[in-house]
């Protein structure tokens, strides 16, 4: 199927290097991620977008390939968008918060992460240097209303770019799907909340149609986070995600490898070892996950426990250079290079060498003759996304065959069960395994080789490829949610109402009524407005309407009975038992007002935007503003409103005017609740808030422990809110839910409203 593509990871499938004569130059990369995806850059006339390394300038172009055995070859510079940033921003970014803090809490070794502001602040400001650039791609694809268009999005890196570029791709009206694979363990969400940005994570990847790991594991771990860290609706048997008015498909595609490359290898590659003993053969990249100093222990307990085997085996370690400026790396090194020689030093004679050891890169070709020759593979990391080695070493056994024994912690080990597996935190399982391996005989060795190559050989990584374009191409096909019912609602929030009353609180645009281009325009629907009166005849539950609105206005919009309204953003309050106050505070600023709505009227409404006066607010509406002078006109108006010395604050679409007064919805909803029940309300009181903007964000924060929030629309940035709801009409059942609530627990509650609005009175007069 031809489609538009751009393929979004940290690096590109080639660093740049500067030849002799200064000229940069191609250098390619190795890899997985490479050999997969760049033959479907070229194939699609797609592009990358990555880094290409420290010696590559804003300055330079990139160079054509002059390697044309590399698989990278046919990718044109034209198909390239490199990303720059400075050494001291890569720093921050990659050896602070990718390496330091999430690698090691993706891991599930948590005591190792360290968490620093400046460093998730430079992992957010290079994530937007990403979604702007694979923003230019697809605003070079052909058509923006083609369902095939897809950028696909890689690797722990780079985990909030998707929200980042769907809020770019909305705001230009472009139809693109987004998908993202991650490479590395998705934790449990115990651990994964840990992160202070767990949040801002989670609701970066729900940017995405389609978000994949390497097993159900991990995909399943990834929902759980969406549901206690977010508050998502989620589906676990349809895997599946909700988040406000976004679905996410949630999926397990494990990756393959290029098996028939292997297989080829192995069969020319040369002959590495030059000794009689049978090899126990291992090879990481040098890191704390890939636990090759237990590995070395659990061989040395080997050598104790069955020393009838020594000076017939050997145990040959590569360790792969890794992260060499980081000093926890080095240090690394140097214990397991003390290990090696401590056991060595324990066991060797003069004939035998017990453990041979590599600190080098060996090519994939050499590394074949070492997979084909080795008596048993040794595979057993303390975490790993996948593990590919075990795989290698599985399509490179073209003879005699070997055995594989490998750790449950790796997403290999999920499914390869013919292996050996065995913790590599306990040695003495680790020495059993690996005199089983040494003593089996050749049928068992075959059968369970054979079963091994079968499945690879299969499951490989042009079947890795398919599954997630079948799976991207599906997304619009798969089941959807269940539609929204009352008991979602009494699955959030009886467990917490329960011993206490309730008292709702609802914003009125975007949350009862669909945001309109015009104030005027949002009508309440009929039958929003029959469910809120039948609610207001409750006894036993009151019902606010807070909004930014005047309350001259909110009277003229609710013409109901019994039900409390607080306008201009709880600075003017209506209660149904007759208290009426304002905000003196506010009064000051009246005067101020007409002056304002003049000049802003005078600067800023020219391309398209327009004033609206309330009694203590101005508000400047800019979506209906030409794009091209919106940035201009939004910070015009900003120096206009803090130039009378109004707070200017943001809100959907508009810049507000407040009077600086330290007031906000948050202290709105802390003055209805007093008013309503007195300042120990929290004793007896959960409640209910629902909004659907930032100005309703306050409200939230103030709640938060003392009752239940909900935001509404779309999920683009991070909330305060304890559940997400798609839409107004999801408000609506919200209503139809608070009803039937009533009716359950009336029998319950002792002092009806009534008698509590009596009281109110009678504690103001």
């Amino acid at each position: 199927m031809k489609r538009s593509l751009v393929v979004v990871s940290n690096r590109l499938p080639f660093i740049i290097n500067i030849n002799e004569d200064g000229e940069p130059v191609r250098t390619n990369s190795a890899g997985g991620l490479v050999t997969a995806l760049a033959p479907l850059v070229i194939k699609h006339k797609g592009y990358w977008v990555g880094w290409a390394g420290n010696n590559f300038t804003e300055t330079m172009k990139i160079p054509d390939s002059k390697d044309s055995t590399a698989i990278g070859h046919g990718i044109k510079p034209s198909q390239i968008l490199p990303i720059f940033f400075t050494k001291e921003t890569y720093q921050s970014y990659y050896s602070g918060f990718c390496n330091a803090s999430l690698w090691p809490l993706m891991h599930s070794l948590p005591t190792l992460a360290v968490f620093k502001a400046e460093q998730w602040n430079s992992y957010v400001s290079v994530n937007e240097k990403f979604s702007a650039a694979a923003f230019e791609a697809v605003k070079k694809f052909d058509s923006y209303e083609d369902k095939n268009n897809l950028v696909w999005i890689h690797d722990y890196q780079l985990m909030v770019t998707p929200m980042m570029l769907r809020n770019l791709l909305d705001e230009a009206n472009i139809s693109c799907k987004l998908a993202f694979f991650l490479h590395i363990p998705f934790p449990s969400w115990d651990i994964f909340r840990l992160n202070p940005w767990a949040n801002e994570i989670i609701l970066g990847l729900l940017g995405c149609d389609l978000i994949a790991f390497h097993t159900n594991t991990y995909a399943s771990n990834f929902i759980e986070c969406c549901l206690n860290i977010l508050g998502a609706r989620v589906d676990r048997k349809e895997m599946i995600v909700e988040y406000g008015n976004k679905t996410i498909v949630v999926r397990a595609l494990p990756i393959g490898i290029p098996y028939d490359w292997f297989e080829r290898n192995a069969r020319v590659s040369p002959k590495p070892f030059n000794f009689k003993e049978k090899v126990i053969f291992g090879v990481d990249r040098l890191d704390y996950t890939k636990g090759i100093i237990q590995r070395v222990r659990g061989y040395e307990r080997f050598l104790e426990k069955y020393p009838e085997c020594r000076e017939k085996v050997v145990f040959f370690q590569v360790a792969v250079p890794s992260r060499t400026d980081v000093e926890d790396y080095r240090n690394l090194k140097d214990e397991l290079e003390r290990e090696i020689g401590r056991v060595s030093g324990r066991f060797a004679t003069a004939e035998w060498t017990p453990i041979k050891y590599i600190y080098n890169n060996i090519s994939q070709y050499e590394l074949a003759g070492y997979y084909r020759d080795a008596r048993i593979a040794i595979i057993t990391p303390v975490r790993d996304g996948m593990n590919l080695v075990a795989k290698e070493y599985v399509a490179c056994q073209i003879d005699d065959p070997g055995v594989l024994i490998i750790s449950p912690f790796t997403g290999a080990g999920e499914t390869m069960n013919e292996a050996l597996l065995v913790n590599p935190l306990e040695h003495d399982l680790v020495a059993d395994a690996i005199k089983t391996a040494y003593d089996m005989k050749y049928y068992e060795r075959k059968l369970r080789m054979n079963a091994l190559q079968t499945r690879e050989r299969l499951f490989n990584l042009d079947t890795w490829l398919e599954s997630f374009f079948d799976a991207v191409d599906m997304i619009d096909n798969f089941m959807k949610m269940r539609s929204l019912n009352v008991s979602d609602y009494e699955s959030w929030l009886g467990p917490i109402l329960k011993g206490y009353n309730l008292s709702i609180i609802l914003d009125y645009d975007g949350t009862l009524v669909p945001l309109q281009t015009h104030p005027d325009l949002a009508v309440l629907p009929e039958d929003v407005k029959s469910l809120l009166e039948k609610l207001a005849e409750c006894k036993h539950i009151d019902v606010t309407i807070l909004s930014g609105r005047s309350m001259n206005n909110l009277k003229n919009l609710i013409k109901i009975k019994n039900i409390n309204l607080s306008g201009s953003h709880g600075m003017e309050l209506c209660l149904a038992n007759g208290l009426q106050e304002e905000c003196e505070q506010a009064v000051i600023f009246r005067a101020k007002i007409p002056d304002l709505v003049k000049e802003l009227q005078e600067n800023v409404c020219e391309h398209g935007g327009w004033i609206e006066e309330k009694r203590y607010h101005v508000t400047f509406h800019w979506r209906d503003t030409n794009p091209s002078f919106r940035q201009l006109m939004v910070q015009k108006a900003v120096e206009i409103v803090q130039k009378y010395g109004f707070q200017a604050t943001r809100a959907h679409c508009a810049v507000e005017a407040r009077p600086p007064i330290g007031w906000d919805k948050g202290r709105g909803v802390y003055n209805i609740l007093e008013k309503l029940y007195g300042v120990t309300w929290a004793d007896t009181y959960k409640a209910v808030f629902i909004g659907d903007d930032e100005t309703d964000e306050d409200a939230m924060r103030a709640l938060s422990g003392l009752g239940i929030t909900f935001r509404v629309g779309k999920p683009h940035v991070k909330t305060a809110a304890s559940h997400r709801l798609a839409n107004p009409d999801a408000v609506k059942i919200f209503l139809e839910w608070a009803i039937g609530y009533v009716d359950r627990i009336k029998s319950t509650i002792q002092t009806p409203v009534t008698e509590r609005r009596l009281l109110a009175i009678r504690r103001k007069n």
